[in-house]
């Protein structure tokens, strides 16, 4: 006799919730099981490629006011030099997303046959596949879920992992850069009473 699942309903539709966190969080103990795994390791090769990454996008980013001083004074050998290290720079940008795609795709491929074998342990410990398949009428199918759900989740989770471990080094150096244009836009107005208070003090 199968044993009815939960009525269906809102409980059944995922949530941002406590109980999605600690199951994500037990999720990353399987994909990362310490600090010198493999897969602990490839993501590390992916911190310093993103960074890295950004640091030549910055790069990048400055060539083109360099070009207005190089072309308003008509120097040709400086036109040259800006030209080969915006081309060089460019290669290396290129160079760089392709590392980070092919450890990205390496990521997911690890972290794809961790977890479905993690999975599969559990699926086979005692009388779990039984009870999955036979006496539980509210989980369809659930070899095709540890196939399927797991490619996707790895998958996506792999696209985002470039993007989610750049965000708070960005976010903190523009912060900073934001502080440093803030505080000099402040000494430009306030350049005239600055000057009379020193004029004043040396009186």
């Amino acid at each position: 006799m199968a044993v009815p699942g939960p009525a269906p309903g809102a409980s059944a539709r995922p949530r941002l919730d406590l109980q999605f966190l600690q199951r994500f969080l037990q999720i990353q103990k399987v994909l990362f099981p310490s600090w010198s795994s493999q897969n602990a390791l490839m993501f590390l090769t992916l911190l310093c490629l993103t960074l890295l990454e950004q640091l030549v996008i910055y790069q990048v980013g400055l060539i083109p006011s360099q070009y207005y001083g190089v072309l308003g004074n008509k120097n040709l050998e400086a036109f040259k030099t800006l030209t080969f290290l915006a081309v060089m720079l460019i290669v290396l940008n290129s160079t760089l997303k392709s590392f980070d795609q092919f450890t990205c795709n390496l990521l997911y491929v690890s972290w794809r046959k961790d977890l479905t074998e993690h999975l599969h342990r559990l699926y086979f410990q005692g009388r779990v596949y039984y009870t999955l398949n036979v006496l539980r009428d509210d989980i369809d199918n659930p070899d095709q879920r540890i196939s399927q759900d797991v490619e996707r989740f790895c998958r996506q989770l792999s696209s985002m992992a470039s993007k989610l471990i750049v965000s708070p080094f960005t976010l903190v150096y523009y912060t900073y850069q934001c502080f440093q244009r803030f505080k000099h836009m402040q000494i430009r107005v306030n350049a005239e009473p600055a000057a009379f208070y020193s004029r004043h003090q040396y009186l």
